[in-house]
């Protein structure tokens, strides 16, 4: 309580603040990157409407999901009705890939390092294709040319990848660990590449693939997820997939290339939008456990299964604030952050539940029908509630509310 901030409507300030608070792993956490996450949720709503709605979305799963979000997909990717190309993704990355912070310049696949946006004939950076040319993905059909798949990547970078798989184990493609040449980037946040490529792999897998009698008209024999596993394919396994894709959900980075994509050519990535369809799609593919919270809680993503490689969500209380402190049953490799209300499952024992604590003095709480007010100390983490009325003391002074 030393370093509580002691004047009420900086109190206030610092509860509206975190409140609206984005992390999300975000590579940048600026006034634009609140601007571009308003924006992301406009676009979102607007695309996922009728049979996609999310409501019903959720009351879907397996081949059922797959066939909902594949006929999505054909009915409003448009590169095979205009003069899309290999050639035309070079002048578009830079609205598409743009930095928020730097004016002309794209964030680099794999490394998230600051480039400039214009082409210069790939001396500073080319074009990466996530699902491999040479497995399916060939640059004259659209698989190959598809702004959601084929990224902006240093020539470096690229060069050091080649065609060869993603995976963990020897003779796999890993891009873990991700130092961002940009000031606004929290250390806090400091990731990897796993999760932006799990869910390019899925996408893939989703606009062109085929399970049972669904495919649209973009189907391509080649992308055929699980007969794409090992290392002649296009990752290690169905359960590391799901690995990289919970443990390291969407940033905000691949918050506005979807947009700037959707833009482009009409359509989304469902797996930056909605994480956790990626459970339930591939739900028979592997051992799933069942996920509950309780109903004074909301978490990002909605998670209603999960493997055993556990997963990332984000937790607000009633009130719509980060809880103090959490209880989560059924494992005990989890880990909580109160300062963004973010709760990570490393490893799974078996169906999953999570509550916020019970003592209403230890999360940001304020009681039906009464007044309050949040007290954060000064690097925003929560430390305790206010009823109206009460005696505040900090540093020897009081403070009535």
């Amino acid at each position: 309580m030393k370093k509580t901030a002691i004047i009420l409507s900086t109190i206030l300030l610092a509860a509206s603040v975190w409140a609206q608070q984005i992390d999300m792993q975000a590579h940048v956490g600026s006034a634009e990157g609140l601007s571009a996450y308003d924006d992301y949720l406009d676009e979102q709503a607007n695309y996922y409407v009728g049979a996609c709605a999310p409501s019903a979305l959720a009351t879907l799963s397996g081949d059922q999901l797959f066939g909902v979000l594949n006929t999505l997909m054909g009915n409003t990717c448009l590169l095979e009705t205009g003069s899309y190309s290999y050639n035309s993704l070079r002048s578009a990355y830079v609205g598409v890939d743009r930095d928020l912070n730097n004016t002309g310049c794209i964030i680099g696949y794999y490394d998230g390092r600051t480039l400039n946006g214009t082409w210069d004939g790939g001396n500073t950076w080319n074009r990466e294709h996530t699902w491999p040319q040479s497995k399916g993905a060939d640059k004259s059909i659209s698989m190959g040319h598809d702004m959601q798949s084929v990224r902006p990547t240093s020539t470096a970078v690229n060069s050091d990848r080649g065609n060869t798989a993603y995976g963990e184990s020897s003779n796999y493609y890993d891009p873990t660990d991700v130092s961002i040449n940009n000031t606004a980037y929290k250390a806090i946040n400091r990731g990897s590449y796993r999760g932006d490529a799990a869910r390019v792999i899925l996408y893939d897998y989703l606009v062109y693939g085929k399970v049972g009698n669904y495919q649209n008209s973009l189907y391509n024999g080649n992308a055929q997820l699980l007969s794409k596993l090992g290392t002649s394919g296009v990752f290690e396994s169905v359960a590391v997939l799901l690995k990289w894709h919970m443990e390291d959900p969407p940033s905000l980075t691949e918050m506005v290339r979807n947009d700037g994509g959707q833009n482009y050519q009409g359509n989304r990535n469902p797996f930056i939008d909605f994480p956790e369809i990626a459970v339930e799609i591939l739900c028979n593919e592997v051992t799933t456990y069942n996920v509950t919270v309780a109903t004074s809680l909301t978490m990002w993503p909605m998670y209603r299964h999960t493997t055993k490689k556990g997963f990332v969500v984000y937790l607000r209380d009633a009130t719509g604030n980060f809880p103090a402190e959490v209880q989560v049953s059924g494992t005990s490799n989890w880990t909580y952050e109160p300062a963004m209300g973010r709760l990570t499952v490393t490893n799974t024992t078996g169906n999953v539940s999570i509550a916020a604590n019970s003592d209403p003095s230890a999360i940001n709480d304020v009681t039906a029908g009464h007044e309050g007010a949040a007290v954060y100390d000064i690097l925003g983490r929560p430390v305790s509630s206010m009823q109206k009325g009460q005696i505040y003391i900090s540093n020897g002074k009081k403070f009535v509310y």
